[in-house]
């Protein structure tokens, strides 16, 4: 099994000494970086700078495993997400599921979602490049998210999905901005629980 900051994945033996044990891998460049940093990065806007400097780190030891750098990629760009809300008092669920659909992460809440889902952002991290699985997982998401640009997908390869796409990709990533955007979506709601109280 493999855990990155809370979260775990039933991954094979050969997938978690593959992917260079990304938990330590995520918590070394995050240590290099330094919260205070992080921190000071996130409330003058510059995060965009905080996850391109982390995650690169991370993936300059993930060259040499491309037949799973998809997966990788992915869980690290989850796992940093999680840290950096955590980091930044951002309310959010986390591997939580809403009518029977699986959630990976929601902001502010479920709860929310229920009585004001234009108040929600959920972001799906798949852990494949089976286009129909993820189109698949994307419906059902739409089920209980009606506003396609507030599902927020994070993937490496380019797809053409009505949802609003975050890139992994060196030549288009645009993942660096998603706590910023976060950070925006949260400030032009009313609702309290959407503050971001730790900047």
């Amino acid at each position: 099994m493999l855990c990155v900051y809370g979260l775990c994945f039933n991954y094979s033996s050969e997938y978690c000494r593959c992917t260079l044990e990304l938990k330590d891998l995520l918590y070394q460049a995050i240590s290099d970086y330094e919260e205070r940093r992080i921190l000071s990065d996130i409330a003058q806007g510059e995060s965009p700078h905080t996850i391109n400097t982390i995650f690169n780190h991370c993936v300059s030891n993930l060259d040499k495993v491309d037949e799973l750098k998809t997966e990788a990629l992915v869980v690290l760009a989850e796992g940093l997400v999680h840290y950096m809300l955590t980091v930044a008092m951002i309310p959010s669920q986390r591997k939580t599921a809403f009518d029977s659909v699986d959630i990976d992460v929601a902001v502010p809440d479920t709860k929310t979602l229920s009585s004001s889902p234009e108040d929600v952002v959920i972001i799906y991290f798949p852990k494949t490049n089976e286009l129909d699985t993820i189109k698949e997982h994307m419906n059902k998401l739409r089920k209980i998210q009606p506003k396609a640009e507030n599902i927020w997908l994070v993937t490496d390869k380019p797809v053409s999905i009505e949802a609003k796409i975050y890139g992994l990709a060196d030549t288009q990533f645009t993942f660096a901005n998603i706590i910023n955007d976060l950070i925006s979506f949260a400030s032009n709601k009313k609702q309290s629980k959407l503050k971001i109280f730790r900047i």
